[in-house]
């Protein structure tokens, strides 16, 4: 499943609201804006897919909305950091910083970084397969957020997945058209997920052709978006559908060029998941990989040449 659900938003990591200010100060050691600053440079990196990196901006953070006493800073990054372990698997810690944040959100009466951590956090269950506290969250963030724009979209587009898990697939492609609609003119991220999200319901209904117009499609605004995770992501998934469909040499491209971004972001999970699969493609192709083995090798050991998330 695509992390991101999920693929968490840019956009909902980041707000815009604030519930108190600060007096003025003249080191950045207490500045107001150090933690937008910061958290700004851990968005930065989270979409690049360096969670390690963007969790060291997140915490930095809200030590300074902390020190400057600005609640919904305070929100927005406790939710940042709650997606950062999310990300990194330690599903947990996320859910209690998600909690944090939402506690913290309802301080200050900040309507929309508690719909985006109510969101966030039922994206995480559905990850665990807790499908009915999820939908218990997603009815709060609903109320909460708006009608448009991306936090109302991925609560629409995390219903669609409940809704596919539950084989309503009508439902799901219903909830998905609304949620392209609140989404349109947000950006990249939302579009690509919605996609993503189209793409996993034409292949769970045997439509491969359109499932796999969808990923390309979410792959393509990926790229536009810089979002590694999510390119990783989109080419695991078209690999799936070469590969059922006894397209095994496409197959073996989509997965190599997936496992590569996979191990240039030090992500060993999604790596060790996939290697498996590499090699019994390349054993059906005739294709050598050694070289790319290689390269998995020395970017896993932290080898990268412009080590990208150190």
């Amino acid at each position: 499943m695509k992390k991101s659900l999920v693929p968490i938003l840019l956009l909902a990591l980041w707000g815009i609201v604030a519930c108190a200010a600060s007096p003025p100060a003249t080191s950045s050691v207490g500045s107001p804006d150090e933690g937008d600053r910061q958290l700004k440079r851990g968005i930065y990196w989270y979409q690049k897919g360096c969670t390690r990196k963007a969790m060291e901006h997140f915490h930095a953070a809200h030590e300074h909305y902390a020190l400057t006493d600005q609640q919904a800073g305070v929100a927005r990054s406790l939710n940042s950091i709650a997606n950062g372990y999310r990300h990194a698997g330690k599903a947990e810690d996320a859910r209690l910083f998600y909690d944090a944040a939402i506690a913290a959100a309802r301080r200050c009466d900040d309507q929309r970084v508690m719909a985006q951590a109510l969101s966030n956090k039922a994206a995480s269950l559905i990850e665990s397969d807790d499908l009915a506290g999820a939908e218990v969250l997603l009815d709060e963030a609903q109320l909460l957020a708006r009608e448009t724009g991306p936090v109302y979209a991925m609560v629409l587009n995390h219903r669609a997945v409940l809704s596919m898990m539950a084989n309503r697939t009508d439902e799901a492609e219903t909830l998905l058209d609304q949620a392209e609609s609140a989404a349109v003119g947000d950006g990249f991220n939302a579009d690509a997920t919605i996609r993503f999200t189209r793409g996993r319901l034409k292949m769970k209904t045997g439509n491969y052709a359109q499932a796999m117009s969808h990923f390309q499609k979410a792959l393509e605004l990926d790229r536009q978006a810089g979002f590694s995770r999510g390119m990783a992501d989109d080419l695991s998934a078209m690999a799936v559908i070469h590969e059922r469909s006894g397209e095994d040499e496409a197959a073996l491209d989509c997965l190599d060029r997936s496992i590569k971004i996979y191990a240039l972001l030090e992500n060993q999970a999604k790596v060790l998941e996939n290697l498996g699969r590499l090699e019994s493609l390349a054993d059906k192709t005739g294709t050598d990989v050694r070289v790319t083995v290689h390269f998995i090798n020395q970017w896993l050991a932290g080898d990268a040449v412009d080590v990208i998330c150190r």
